[in-house]
């Protein structure tokens, strides 16, 4: 028979396995949306990121060592003879009783300079007594600046950090003020401060633009800053010695000689300065006791 455009022709439902298999087809297409939309309210995770490294500085602590000279003596008559030599290589004999002992209270050295080019920047270079660890006081290192500069916290709030220069067996600390330097000014000086060892143990010091060290008889606002020995210690009996043309006592100022309530005397004898501060009864012996004269 055959159908026109309009006819139907009924289809028999189909029987046996054929329905479970349609309905096992329609139950996984709605199953897979369900499994999907619970999947999707479980929390996202994603790997954590790693912890960022930041470089810290390394912990640099100092043990206290002398640093101090204690040269050699020549003994004649009752009376010890050194020979010393200024940071700015000026040498010199000196000369006292044995019983005083200059030579075993230890020599270092003192030297101001200036950074040229800087209005009032003038900073004073000391052998600290007791080395590295005067100056860190148990605290670590700021940073290095050089092979041989370092920067160190501030000793107190009436001064600013310090740099500790390394020459040879000598460590040399320049202080700064509280209001403190620049980076770059503080590079001007590791940069151009020099310094070498003499073969009897001394430091002698020299610079190049803009560091500029302050010769014999030059002051800083009234205060001796050219080259200096110190013999001792400053809180006990201290000892200094200077190049000084022409010296006058009446015109020298020297703040760690002068300070108010400790006991001091001053002297110039040929050509040199020589003052003593501290214990009353040896100061005077000293003062008298001590002589000075420019090395043959």
């Amino acid at each position: 028979m055959v159908g026109g455009p309009q006819d139907i022709i009924e289809a028999e439902e189909p029987r046996g396995p054929r329905r479970w298999v349609g309905v096992a087809v329609l139950a996984v297409l709605v199953a897979v949306p369900v499994i999907s939309l619970l999947a999707s309210r479980e929390p996202v995770r994603t790997a954590e990121p790693s912890p960022t490294l930041v470089p810290q500085p390394t912990a640099t602590f100092a043990r206290q060592e002398p640093n101090v000279l204690r040269p050699e003596v020549r003994r004649r008559g009752g009376e010890e003879f050194v020979d010393v030599v200024f940071p700015d290589g000026t040498r010199a004999e000196v000369g006292y009783p044995d019983k005083l002992g200059l030579a075993e209270m230890g020599v270092r050295p003192v030297q101001g300079a200036w950074l040229d080019g800087y209005i009032g920047v003038f900073r004073q270079l000391e052998a600290p007594y007791s080395g590295v660890a005067e100056v860190s006081e148990g605290r670590p290192m700021i940073r290095e600046l050089n092979d041989r500069v370092t920067l160190w916290p501030a000793e107190g709030p009436a001064v600013g950090q310090t740099m500790l220069f390394e020459f040879g067996r000598w460590v040399m600390a320049l202080r700064d003020n509280p209001r403190g330097m620049t980076f770059e000014q503080r590079m001007l000086w590791a940069e151009n401060l020099r310094g070498k060892v003499t073969k009897d143990g001394y430091l002698v010091l020299s610079a190049r633009h803009p560091v500029r060290l302050a010769g014999p008889g030059q002051a800083f606002r009234g205060e001796q800053s050219g080259p200096q020995l110190w013999f001792g210690s400053v809180r006990e009996t201290l000892i200094v010695i200077a190049p000084i043309p022409d010296c006058d006592v009446g015109k020298i100022e020297l703040a760690v000689i002068q300070r108010r309530g400790r006991f001091s005397a001053e002297r110039c004898q040929n050509g040199f300065y020589v003052a003593v501060a501290g214990n009353p009864l040896l100061v005077q012996p000293i003062i008298e006791g001590v002589r000075v004269k420019p090395a043959k």
